[in-house]
């Protein structure tokens, strides 16, 4: 049985520096964060539920999904979920959120890494999410879903365009129905 969110937003965690053995943000990706945590709620609604990748608390890989969530969780007011499961279960955790009571009729947005974001995509009804490129922070998709359909309405959106004023949230690209 489906709990059916009410909507999911997928996006990838924000920049990363040069150095590939920092797990932090960069300057710019930190930026990005609090310029998104005021814009998300103001264009896809409330916010009742922020599920980031699994974060290695020994070593610190995968700081950046937890570190773009952080401003979001401080203005929403809605506490973190680190997605322990995620590390070897992608597709599972998509299947595990749909089931999940707690999280019917809610807007959730999941901050990921990109390479795991197509299985988790195929586990929330989206099979035929593209891969998103290593240079590629920008794309945001919005996964709505129909009382009684477990397959979401997916829609694209270029979170430069949303931050500029430039992109109407309203008016993105439908990649599936």
């Amino acid at each position: 049985m489906l709990a059916q969110p009410a909507q999911i937003l997928l996006m990838r965690h924000g920049h990363k520096g040069e150095d590939h053995a920092n797990y932090n943000l960069s300057p710019t990706g930190f930026q990005r964060a609090m310029d998104l945590a005021a814009v998300l709620p103001a264009c896809f609604g409330k916010v009742d539920h922020i599920l980031t990748y699994f974060l290695n608390q020994d070593t610190g890989k995968n700081a950046r999904s937890y570190q773009t969530a952080v401003p979001l969780a401080i203005k929403s007011g809605v506490n973190i979920r680190i997605f322990k499961e995620a590390e070897v279960l992608m597709k599972q955790a998509g299947e595990k959120i749909l089931a999940d009571p707690n999280y019917g009729g809610a807007n959730l947005i999941f901050i990921w890494e990109h390479r795991h974001l197509p299985e988790l995509a195929a586990g929330l009804g989206w099979p035929t999410m593209p891969p998103i490129a290593d240079n590629d922070f920008n794309r945001l998709y919005q996964l709505r879903y129909s009382k009684g359909s477990t397959k979401p309405t997916v829609r694209a959106f270029d979170q430069s365009l949303l931050l500029e004023g430039s992109e109407s949230c309203a008016d993105p690209k439908i990649l599936q129905r």
